[in-house]
């Protein structure tokens, strides 16, 4: 089944409006992150069968999306580990003062850290989103023109040459 090109762009806007979707899912109820596995799946076959530039690098920008939502996870993770280092003796107890500040200092990271998580990736895929469709209407402008245009652009041709 060969589909067309509206079809293709359906399908990668489905994709991108899937996306925040799955974010606020998996911030709701954890066993959700399963379905970046099929998202993940989805895009990654679409992105293969593809041939279209255009269409291509939006479903790249998804791909991409992702990896820095999952790197900024695993970086909060990473910061949250490191802080369950510094928790022991309490604030009073021998070393407690500056194991305090190290844990403070690496719980703040891993919120910041995963705030940044929830906020950066989206911000890309906005902006990949604008430039797919900016891309994709100056591709439909340049390539292709319906015939409801063209034949209105010879009828005005030919009134002006009449005249």
């Amino acid at each position: 089944m060969d589909l067309s090109r509206r079809s293709q762009l359906t399908q990668l806007r489905c994709s991108y409006f899937a996306v925040p979707v799955i974010y606020i899912l998996c911030v709701l109820w954890l066993p959700a992150a399963a379905l970046w596995l099929v998202l993940l799946a989805w895009v990654g076959v679409n992105w293969y069968r593809i041939s279209s530039p255009v269409l291509k690098q939006g479903y790249w920008v998804i791909l991409q999306s992702f990896g820095l939502h999952l790197a900024l996870n695993l970086t909060a993770f990473a910061s949250a580990l490191g802080a369950s280092i510094f928790n022991r003796g309490g604030l009073f107890s021998g070393g407690g003062g500056d194991d305090f500040i190290n844990l403070l200092i690496l719980g703040f990271l891993t919120i910041v850290l995963l705030i940044t998580a929830m906020i950066l990736p989206l911000i890309k895929l906005v902006k990949g989103y604008q430039v797919l469709m900016n891309s994709y209407k100056d591709c439909t402008e340049d390539g292709s023109v319906d015939s409801s245009a063209k034949s209105s652009a010879d009828i005005k041709d030919n009134n002006s040459e009449a005249v």
